[in-house]
Order: structure tokens, then C-alpha cells, then sequence
């Protein structure tokens, strides 16, 4: 089971995975491409995003919490010298719904960082995480 990932031209990639899905990664401005597709760093931001927001959800739906709204948002800082690496990435969680409570966001946040997420993870010998929560339209205290 291979990741594959075919230059199709200029600063352009093909990713096709195993699953038979793909996407295409470009490293140019969105408004040069012939076609769409994020760059490599966007994707890695991404991923951050879908892993913890994933273990998130199973996690409040085993709490038996009922989810009306979630977004991740991804605030990374890289370093001005290359090779431009994430040096810190800020994870900001908005989530609502009529019996999410601070409590059980919190701990849901925290096992996603700390236990579940892959990606993180993989990156955190290297990056600070940190993060901030939004529930219900209110900011967590330091979470």
C-alpha cells in the first residue's frame, strides 16, 4: 500500500493514495496554477485540523454530547530560514451545542492532543502546540 505522488508539471503533483483517492499539491500561488490543489505545508496544517477535529467528535459522542457546530482553525508559525518548518502551531476550537459544557470539551480537546492524534503526535517533538477553545460563542479559560 504506497502513497504515490506523479509530477505533472511546473511545481506541481499528483498524490494518488492507496485508498484510490488523490489530490493534486502545488507549490506556486493559487492564482498561477492551471488547476487546484494546497501545497505540501497547507496539507500538513490540514491534516493537523481533520486528526484532532476527528478525535473530538468520537470522543463528545461517546460522552453522549450533541455537536450542532464545530470548526478548527489552524494559526502556525515557521521560521523565516529555510527550511521553513512550523516552530509553533495555535489549534483554535469553536464548537456549540445545547449540552457541551467546558468540562467535557476540555477533556476531549486534551485526550485528542495529548493521547489520540497521530499527526500531532508525529509533529510534536518539533512544534509547540497550544490551544484555545470557543464554546458556545464564550472562550474557554486556558485550556
Amino acid at each position: 500500500m504506497l502513497t504515490r505522488a506523479t509530477w505533472q508539471q511546473d511545481m506541481e503533483f499528483k498524490v494518488d493514495f492507496p485508498q484510490g483517492e488523490s489530490l493534486t499539491l502545488a507549490s506556486i500561488p493559487a492564482d498561477q496554477r492551471p488547476g487546484p490543489g494546497p501545497s505540501p505545508v497547507d496539507v500538513i496544517q490540514a491534516a493537523v485540523a481533520g486528526c484532532t477535529g476527528i478525535d473530538v467528535v468520537m470522543i463528545l459522542k461517546k460522552m453522549r454530547k450533541t455537536i450542532d457546530s464545530f470548526s478548527i482553525e489552524i494559526d502556525p508559525t515557521r521560521r523565516d530560514e529555510e527550511p521553513r518548518i512550523f516552530t509553533s502551531i495555535e489549534i483554535i476550537y469553536h464548537l456549540a451545542g445545547p449540552d457541551l459544557d467546558a468540562s467535557s470539551v476540555t477533556r476531549a480537546v486534551e485526550l485528542s492532543q495529548d493521547k489520540y492524534c497521530s499527526v500531532t503526535a508525529m509533529l510534536q517533538p518539533t512544534i509547540k502546540f497550544t490551544r484555545r477553545i470557543n464554546l458556545n460563542g464564550e472562550w474557554l479559560k486556558e485550556a
